[in-house]
């Protein structure tokens, strides 16, 4: 994919000048700018990262992200868990015993090379933006310095009136995994459990059923599967 990282700053000023928060920033032309096939930006709240802004129609990064949050482990997680940049120019040459679940999970298929970055405000973390790319590879110096310039100007984007709105829970973002939640909060309401343990068993039941975290819980919500097993 051709690149010019000289895009960045214009998207930034563009989407900063508009007054519509990050929703009038295009994921598909950051990637494109950095030589990406797809960008994401998860923000932390009390359930883990939400992914908040994506290409719909890049299903695989939508796919890896969610299996990030599933399994709780990978290099947008660790972003954040460590407020420094995961870089991975080929996960299939991760040892295993990095990611293990997450490894044996999206192996054999794309992405092939994560470059995951941390937001933070002062010594805040807020969440973390990651590049995918079906190839394997680093980043090269420029581009490596536009994600983390891109990472810097979402950050000062979600900081304005309009980034605060997106944020909160009546944010015209796209909460993809808002079904989710629903999910969370039904089972904890059926099986009288904490919030935090309804997640959980969400999460276990979907990894150790090979199923997408969303369609498990498509299915709780609209009553087709109760989850009742033990407790986790």
């Amino acid at each position: 994919m051709s690149a010019d990282c000289s895009d960045i700053p214009a998207l930034l000023a563009a989407a900063t000048s508009s007054g519509h928060g990050l929703s009038a920033l295009a994921p598909a032309s950051c990637a494109h700018a950095l030589g990406l096939d797809s960008i994401t930006l998860c923000l932390l709240n009390k359930s883990g990262l939400e992914l908040v802004w994506y290409d719909p129609s890049h299903t695989t990064a939508v796919a890896f992200e969610d299996l990030e949050f599933t399994l709780g482990e990978g290099p947008t997680q660790d972003a954040v868990r460590t407020g420094e940049p995961v870089l991975v120019p080929d996960l299939h040459a991760v040892p295993e015993e990095r990611w293990p679940a997450l490894l044996a999970a999206a192996r054999p298929g794309p992405p092939r090379a994560v470059h995951a970055v941390p937001l933070h405000l002062g010594a805040t973390q807020l969440g973390a933006l990651t590049g995918h790319r079906a190839t394997p590879g680093p980043l090269t110096r420029p581009q490596m310095s536009q994600l983390l310039a891109l990472a810097e100007g979402a950050v000062t984007i979600l900081t304005t009136p309009e980034g605060i709105h997106d944020m909160r829970a009546d944010q015209p973002l796209s909460l993809h995994r808002a079904v989710v939640h629903q999910a969370t909060g039904a089972l904890a309401v059926r099986l009288g459990v904490p919030v935090d343990q309804a997640l959980i068993r969400l999460r276990a039941y979907a990894f150790t059923h090979n199923r997408p975290l969303h369609d498990v819980a498509h299915d709780v919500v609209h009553h087709y599967a109760t989850l009742d097993m033990p407790s986790c």
